[in-house]
């Protein structure tokens, strides 16, 4: 029963920044602290996975005693699950509870003859009875939410599932609630700021929390200022801001801009050019087409995230229809040249971007728009 409340506590901690998909059900019998002798942490967000797992680490180990009750695997280099079981049946070193990792469980033994469904078959039947001494912690980024591995964690203990936050306001929760477990000091203003500028992915969000109070030093809330220097010149948020510059017709700050994100890079110039381009030519092809079907259906139909959403909406307005039209052509012409390998193009990649947007923004004295 104990593992039972603490997950269901966890459930309730996390719904904010994960998905918990089961509480525990059974299995989980004298677990210490509360934790089950089966957890399963998956999902595409490795960040909020990690600290998960930092925090089952520091409740199940021993200061002084990690060597003897700690082991972690790697499923892609198992060929079979043996060594795993065989740690799993140890008995803790001066401790109570033993803790054993293993990384993508459904990776073991994959490629060789059966090897695989032998291992998961057994990684299955340890979960059915596992030892009450030892904590088994599976970790995955590629599992599958529907695999009997999820059913018979689910079964044995707690499993919890790191997707990427959907709602602005969910994404403002996580960062305060990430604050408050780092210890640090951050306000509802700011967080919604953090998350305008970062977007929703829990792991970019911790990532750019980290920096920004760093960058306010230790003791010091992170204030706006903060964000601007440390993640305001992130690739999302200068690309939106290059494209608004080339939606209004302002040249000289488009340049600016793109001055910016070539300096910033450590890529060749045609790497970097490239990369600039596909940028761009995704923007503009999303400016479209929140031009096309009105604020209210942007989400839906451009497949993004609520404060993508509201910023397709403010560009759709700046651009009048002809810029627009006009910037695509110029884009595809401009990817044409650089990948079809045009010698005045991939010689001055930078330089044909800038005739880009001074084309684009009509701002060559005397010469007509293509």
């Amino acid at each position: 029963m104990t593992a039972r409340k603490t997950s269901t506590a966890t459930k309730k901690t996390a719904k904010k920044t994960t998905k918990k998909t089961a509480t525990s059900s059974g299995g989980g019998g004298g677990a210490k602290g509360g934790i089950p002798p089966v957890v399963l942490l998956f999902g595409t967000e490795p960040a909020p996975m990690s600290a998960r797992l930092q925090e089952l680490r520091a409740a199940l180990l021993v200061p002084g005693m990690e060597a003897f009750n700690h082991e972690r695997f790697a499923g892609r280099e198992l060929e079979a699950l043996a060594p795993v079981l065989d740690a799993c049946g140890q008995l803790p070193m001066m401790a109570e509870r033993r803790l054993v990792e293993l990384s993508d469980p459904e990776l073991v033994g994959k490629g060789r003859t059966s090897g695989g469904k032998a291992s998961l078959d057994a990684l299955v039947d340890y979960m059915a009875s596992p030892n009450p001494t030892t904590v088994l912690v599976l970790t995955s980024s590629g599992i599958d939410g529907r695999s009997r591995l999820v059913t018979a964690a689910k079964k044995a203990g707690w499993v919890e599932r790191f997707e990427p936050i959907k709602r602005d306001g969910d994404a403002v929760a996580f960062v305060q609630g990430e604050a408050r477990r780092t210890g640090v000091e951050i306000d509802g203003h700011t967080a919604a700021e953090l998350v305008q500028l970062v977007g929703t992915g829990p792991s970019d969000l911790v990532h750019a929390l980290e920096r920004a109070s760093l960058h306010a030093g230790q003791g010091q809330p992170v204030t706006g200022r903060d964000l601007e220097a440390v993640v305001g010149h992130t690739r999302e948020a200068v690309v939106f801001e290059l494209t608004d510059a080339v939606g209004m017709g302002d040249g000289p700050r488009a340049l600016v801009v793109l001055a910016r994100l070539f300096h910033e890079s450590s890529q060749p110039e045609i790497g970097q050019s490239l990369a600039v381009l596909s940028m761009l030519i995704r923007q503009v092809r999303l400016v479209f087409c929140a031009r096309m079907v009105g604020p209210g259906s942007i989400e839906a139909v451009a497949g993004v995230p609520p404060f993508v959403a509201r910023k397709l909406a403010g560009q759709a307005r700046r651009f009048d229809e002809v810029r627009l039209r006009r910037a695509y052509a110029a884009l595809a012409r401009l990817d044409r040249d650089i990948k079809g390998g045009a010698h005045s193009v991939t010689k001055a990649p930078y330089v044909a971007l800038q005739r880009f947007i001074l084309d684009v923004c009509g701002a060559l004295p005397g010469v007509q728009p293509r």
